[in-house]
């Protein structure tokens, strides 16, 4: 099996606590179409799906969804700057990680997620940001690892995918990646094993260890 040579990094409940933004977000969009459906609070157990499934989830209709989205997004683009921070430890764990190549592969608005991770100090540790509208299908299907790859000139099997729900795993597997599944996120760690997830860890300076472990020092 090769070694690791790009880590790729969920955004939401991985590298960035997002839950009171995205709730105030769910839940603006929702009045906003004046339709009383599930609150943002309970919707927020499914932060890291596609917002569109969410909101199909909670009984919008099409129609409905069209009008949502675009609240939402902006909503939630305006929170950054108070509504969302990096989880402890976080930051030291990507200052960790120089010998491998480092991409945020979110499904949020690229946009919001190249924001999101300026205003909390994330950003100079990336060279790639992949947003929802970066790809043509959002996870978990495995664009955005293939196009990951395909940007850092590796293999799909050089590459791992770091996240806290199943949809990051479903990702992974699909483009023929490795997962590791954080347990401080929105996912729990039964939906994580359920899925399939190659590693867990419990708290984020156990990555840069696991990287090293999976990467021949040649590679790193």
């Amino acid at each position: 099996m090769p070694g690791i040579r790009a880590v790729l990094f969920d955004l939401d409940g991985t590298l960035l606590d997002t839950r009171d933004a995205w709730i105030a977000a769910f839940d603006a969009s929702v009045a906003a179409i004046g339709r009383p459906t599930m609150s943002g609070a309970v919707a927020a157990q499914w932060i890291g799906t596609p917002i569109e499934v969410i909101f199909e989830r909670s009984g919008l209709s099409p129609e409905e969804i069209a009008k949502a989205v675009p609240v939402f997004l902006e909503v939630e683009a305006a929170s950054v700057p108070a509504g969302m921070r990096a989880y402890p430890g976080v930051h030291e764990m990507l200052a960790a990680l120089g010998p491998w190549k480092l991409a945020a592969v979110t499904n949020k608005r690229h946009d919001t997620s190249v924001e999101a991770l300026r205003a909390t100090g994330l950003l100079p540790f990336f060279s790639l940001v992949l947003g929802g509208d970066s790809v043509p299908r959002k996870k978990p299907a495995p664009d955005p690892v293939l196009k990951a790859a395909r940007t850092f000139g590796v293999s799909p099997s050089e590459c791992v995918v770091v996240g806290d729900t199943e949809n990051d795993v479903h990702s992974a597997k699909a483009a023929g990646a490795r997962s590791i599944g954080v347990t401080w996120g929105y996912g729990t760690r039964a939906t994580l094993e359920a899925a399939g997830v190659d590693h867990l860890i419990e708290t984020p300076e156990a990555l840069p260890p696991l990287l090293r472990a999976l990467t021949p020092s040649k590679a790193a």
